[in-house]
């Protein structure tokens, strides 16, 4: 075993794991965790407990970059001198991108690992606890076959669950087919087995991921004749070809699978327009039967466990921008999807992500992507400034909008979408909605105010709670953030609720409980309750 400067053994006994990224980075962070749980490692509460301290770093964009290194940099610097010093290592993304060359920024770094070999964690782990330093596990898996085991640390009520990584787009801009690979797709009967395993256990709500799910399906065999057998939208053919797989085919397996009864809702990122079929918008629609789905013209109706809810990056609203992007798709495209969709789903809750400041973007660009919001409507944006990125073919490209400007237009475009956001919010004031139950919100003071027990809401009034009422917080089925008082001193976390929405803000909702969890349990209804890990913060 290896020895700390002061002596001391090096034996990794509990952990800590810093997310920075997305949704795919908050996965690969869970099956971090329940990798070290199988070695016989626990959760630390804070970084500063922990004997192993990992970072899952972000490549997207350069400030993420920069964002954990930094942390690695605090992390060092909080347990610098510390009688038995962690063990620290960084991965994700920012591992298999930057490799060796973290060492150089962070000599004090045991390891690095990345994308594709998440599972030889506990390895690399024993092997510095065994003495070794500077370990690089970064080599991408070269078979074509994609098979893997979603892992979860406790009971939870919702899960992720990786469909395909890699994506083939290749979009001048993007770092992502350099840092994940090529796309690989599970086939449909894994992911159903693997999600039958999670619903048994407890999860309710469950967010299929990929970097492009969309292509899901590409290479594996339809061999059951499911369908859609083939996509399209209106620029053709699209997706995996006729005989293969394909993602609309997968949420209708899910939906007609028996041991998926208890599964509520399905959720999905993330997505690329040119593989945004009509088949995948029709799984948005009313049931079979239903009057809508006849008034619609529909044969076949939607998938009943789909959220309405979408997040459809689109980058840019100007044709010239999406060309020098290499999206390969143009915004008249875009908006017919869109139109589609909300026809056949009028609640349907959008997002998407904007790169403003990409190179030659004029103000006329920028003007086409407020016009984009306009057009469209989004509940909420991911927006930023463009950072060319090493590798990447726009980093070629002259980056010849100036900082100063690129940082007016993103304010520009957050305040435009802000404003309009409070108006799409608004309009679910007096809507009853179900969600599930997340957690406490981070902020109490709706219910700890100096004034105890009163709430001031957006408009200003106040009303009164029970004392030690809390405020919980979930998602509602178009993904909006939804806070709500109860003075149950049970905990609701993993419940579904009812709510009346009676106040917004441009970013979230907050709802009135009208619904009683645990009378429904009583009645069968309702799952029994969930803990959390507290052993992982997640970033950005």
């Amino acid at each position: 075993m290896s020895q700390s400067q002061s002596g001391a053994p090096r034996e990794a006994k509990s952990f800590y794991v810093k997310t920075f990224g997305c949704q795919m980075n908050v996965a690969d962070s869970e099956r971090m965790m329940s990798l070290l749980a199988e070695k016989g490692m626990t959760p630390a509460k804070a970084a500063s407990e922990a004997d192993l301290i990992l970072i899952n770093g972000c490549t997207v964009r350069e400030k993420a970059v920069h964002k954990a290194v930094s942390q690695l940099g605090v992390y060092h610097h909080e347990t610098k001198g510390s009688k038995k010093p962690p063990i620290i290592g960084i991965g994700g993304c920012v591992g298999q991108l930057e490799k060796q060359a973290l060492f150089k920024r962070a000599p004090y770094l045991d390891f690095v690992f990345g994308t594709d070999t998440i599972d030889n964690l506990p390895e690399i782990v024993s092997r510095v606890e065994n003495g070794e330093r500077h370990i690089v596990y970064a080599e991408f898996d070269k078979s074509m076959d994609y098979s893997t085991e979603t892992k979860v640390l406790g009971a939870k009520a919702q899960a992720f669950v990786n469909i395909m990584k890699g994506c083939d787009k290749y979009c001048t801009y993007c770092i992502v087919p350099f840092t994940r690979g090529k796309e690989k797709s599970r086939t449909i009967d894994e992911v159903l087995n693997d999600m039958a395993r999670l619903v048994a256990t407890g999860v309710r709500e469950i967010t299929l991921l990929g970097q492009n799910v969309n292509s899901f399906g590409k290479g594996n065999p339809n061999t059951k004749d499911r369908t859609p057998r083939e996509l399209q939208n209106r620029i053709g053919k699209v997706g995996p070809r006729e005989g293969e797989e394909n993602f609309p085919m997968l949420l209708r397996a899910i939906d007609s699978d028996p041991r998926l009864a208890k599964l509520r809702w399905i959720r999905f990122t993330s997505s690329h327009p040119l593989d945004f079929s009509d088949e995948l918008i029709e799984c948005y629609a009313p049931v079979a039967g239903s009057a809508r789905a006849e008034q619609l013209g529909l044969q076949v109706g939607g998938v009943s466990k789909l959220a309405p809810q979408l997040h459809l990056p689109v980058q840019s609203g100007s044709n010239a921008v999406l060309q020098k992007m290499g999206r390969h798709h143009k915004i008249e495209g875009y908006f017919e999807q869109m139109d589609r969709l909300r026809e056949i789903c009028p609640d349907v809750g959008l997002s998407t992500d904007l790169i403003v400041g990409f190179p030659t973007e004029t103000d006329e660009d920028f003007q086409q992507t407020l016009k984009l919001l306009d057009r469209v409507q989004y509940d909420n944006i991911y927006a930023f400034a463009y950072s060319p990125r090493p590798g990447t073919r726009a980093a070629k490209l002259k980056d010849d909008v100036p900082n100063s400007v690129k940082n007016e237009r993103l304010n520009t475009l957050l305040k435009h979408q802000l404003a309009i956001a409070e108006k799409r919010y608004a309009s679910r004031i007096g809507k009853e909605m179900e969600i599930l139950v997340e957690g406490l919100a981070r902020h109490q003071n709706m219910v700890d105010a100096p004034d105890a027990g009163k709430s001031a809401g957006p408009t200003g009034q106040k009303k009164d709670y029970p004392a030690g009422s809390r405020v919980w917080t979930g998602h509602t089925p178009c993904g909006r953030v939804c806070n709500f008082v109860s003075d149950s001193p049970r905990s609701l976390m993993g419940r579904f609720v009812r709510v009346k929405i009676t106040a917004s803000t441009s970013l979230s909702l907050t709802g009135e409980l009208i619904h009683d969890p645990f009378e429904a349990e009583r009645s069968g209804e309702i799952l029994q309750e969930m803990s959390a890990p507290i052993s992982s913060e997640i970033v950005g």
